[in-house]
């Protein structure tokens, strides 16, 4: 199917009434993924069109059972209608959700088979941000450009909200597949993050799949839900802002020779560009790899994102890398603040020729089908199709009753209505396509599995060294004065202490255990540092120190002097 071209097929919700079945009207294909295609609709209603939307229709996977594909989708359209109840800015605005047959012809009942899930979103007049930069060469020179700096910032503001939601109760959400296609740049300038189909939110029984794009991903998606966390998303970011700035993504087949260094044994995920041009500049070729570290504990905060976007605005000016169609120049507050619709010039390179085209054909579309067949005459020879629930009862071992056929070879029931052929049985679980979602649902479906670098647990465990430090040289001192005060054999004090260094050790490692079993396997948060741990352990030996310090008979005498004064 060529993108953009004019379509004549309608869809919607199964339903008693057999007008729903041509609820949307799809008049163009704006472009297909791993999962779904997308189409340009408009809604119907009584004849009368509505404005142009966004149709996304899912396609089920044969090899899965129907209700995990239920799940899957229902999840990612459950975190983006919270987030549009919630109010976050710069992302797409989600319309209706249903469940329904695939889209047909309109003079044409549905085709019997399993039903797919529908997304219906605000349709947004631009280009992707990948479409932008490849196209943005054949534009005029001095036509209005993308505002890089302040496309970085709506972003940062959109995975801040998403990551540290301000409302009372509302729960985290991830997006997991931040990259240019997924970034909307619209004739205003403005940029929406779109396609929260891997979205989830992030608890650690919502993550049964990871979506995982090679170029722009992060490794840690091999390693399940206990490795990914917000940092996945910055990842992300960081790819958006690479790409802005050399026209390339930043990842490549680790099997590949990347800068005529072959690896012996590359990793399952992809490694980092080595961009010649970067390679020149070494100060922005590190500030552009800071978000995309292989471990997340070495990425940016989200909370910094913007600061980190101004600083890379600036060494971008002073670089003078060639144009990829970005201006990197900080806009005012007033321009930063502009609303769809506003009359202003459109950037360069987001104009359509279909957009004007369809826009005038889909309407001739609609009044043509009224001058036809009405709706009710379409269906009287085949009664509408009813789609199965959404809520299937668990698969059990009972015999399975198959719905008679009728000679044309549709299943239809008792009244000879059609009916919507189900699943009799559970097809076994086949190995995932590449389709971007990384299924983690077992163990050994992600073979080989991710480990973090060699020395990053070692470098975590050193994170907060200096409580456990502060504490040790308490307690040494401490009980310095108390072997020193007892004017006896050393050996017994000595013992002591290293018994009391003993219990340290297993403090610490008490400490790490319980940090273990609540924040990682119960809460699913990664740990990024053993900060509490070393605090922990820190009052210990100085609560130890004054220990000993308390058996020193000059120093109680100090103290009680001290007290006294007071």
């Amino acid at each position: 199917m060529t993108q953009g071209a004019l379509l004549d097929l309608v869809c919607g919700p199964a339903s008693p009434l057999p007008e729903t079945f041509q609820r949307y009207r799809l008049v163009a294909h704006l472009g297909s993924g791993g999962q779904a295609d997308v189409y340009r609709a408009v809604r119907v209603s009584g004849g009368v069109t509505s404005a142009p939307m966004t149709v996304k229709v899912f396609r089920v996977d044969p090899q899965r059972p129907i209700a995990d594909e239920l799940r899957s989708w229902d999840k990612g359209d459950a975190a983006l209608m919270d987030l549009n109840n919630r109010g976050v800015p710069g992302i797409c605005r989600r319309a209706d959700g249903f469940y329904g047959p695939p889209p047909h012809r309109p003079t044409e009942r549905p085709a019997p088979g399993d039903a797919v899930p529908y997304q219906v979103y605000d349709y947004l007049h631009g280009v992707n941000l990948r479409e932008y930069v490849v196209n943005r060469s054949a534009a005029a020179p001095n036509a209005r450009r993308l505002n890089a700096v302040s496309a970085l910032k709506t972003l940062a503001v959109v995975l801040q909200q998403l990551h540290d939601p301000q409302e009372s109760g509302a729960t985290p959400v991830l997006h997991m597949d931040v990259k240019p296609s997924n970034v909307m740049v619209l004739a205003t300038g403005e940029v929406r993050l779109i396609d929260f189909t891997g979205a989830r939110y992030f608890r650690e029984e919502e993550i049964t799949q990871i979506a995982y794009t090679p170029e722009s991903g992060g490794p840690e998606a091999f390693g399940g839900v206990k490795h990914v966390g917000p940092a996945y998303d910055v990842h992300g970011f960081g790819a958006v802002a690479y790409f802005m700035v050399t026209g390339a993504y930043p990842r490549v087949d680790g099997r590949s020779d990347v800068g005529g260094r072959p690896d012996a044994s590359p990793p399952p995920w992809s490694v980092l560009r080595r961009h010649p041009l970067l390679e020149r500049m070494p100060a922005l070729r590190d500030h552009l790899h800071l978000p995309l570290a292989d471990r997340p504990s070495d990425r940016p905060q989200t909370r910094d994102l913007q600061s980190w976007s101004l600083h890379l605005a600036e060494l971008v000016r002073r670089s003078g890398l060639p144009d990829v169609g970005c201006d990197w120049h900080e806009v005012d507050a007033g321009e930063t603040g502009r609303v769809v619709g506003r009359a202003r010039p459109s950037v360069s390179g987001t104009e359509t020729d279909a957009y004007q085209r369809i826009e005038r054909l889909e309407r001739e579309l609609v009044s043509l089908r009224s001058g036809g067949l009405p709706p009710t005459a379409m269906y009287q020879a085949a009664p509408p199709v009813s789609a199965p629930p959404v809520s299937a009862p668990p698969v059990s071992a009972a015999p399975v009753s198959v719905a008679p056929v009728s000679a044309g070879g549709v299943a239809v029931n008792a009244e000879g209505v059609p009916q919507m052929r189900g699943r009799a049985k559970v097809i076994p679980r086949a190995a995932p396509e590449p389709t971007g979602m990384m299924d983690i649902g077992h163990e050994e479906d992600l073979q080989p599995r991710y480990t973090p670098p060699r020395g990053e647990r070692s470098r975590q465990l050193k994170i907060g060294w200096e409580f456990t430090g502060t504490g040790a040289i308490i307690a040494f001192i401490c009980w310095g004065l108390w072997a020193l005060d007892s004017e006896g054999n050393l050996s017994g004090p000595f013992i002591a202490f290293l018994v009391v260094l003993g219990v340290a050790v297993g403090v610490f490692a008490l400490a790490r255990l319980i940090g273990r079993l609540v924040l990682e396997q119960r809460l699913g948060r990664p740990r990024r540092s053993a900060k509490g741990a070393h605090a922990l352990t820190g009052l210990f030996l100085a609560a130890a120190g004054f220990a000993y310090l308390r058996e020193v008979s000059w120093a109680v005498e100090v103290y009680h002097w001290v007290t006294g004064l007071f």
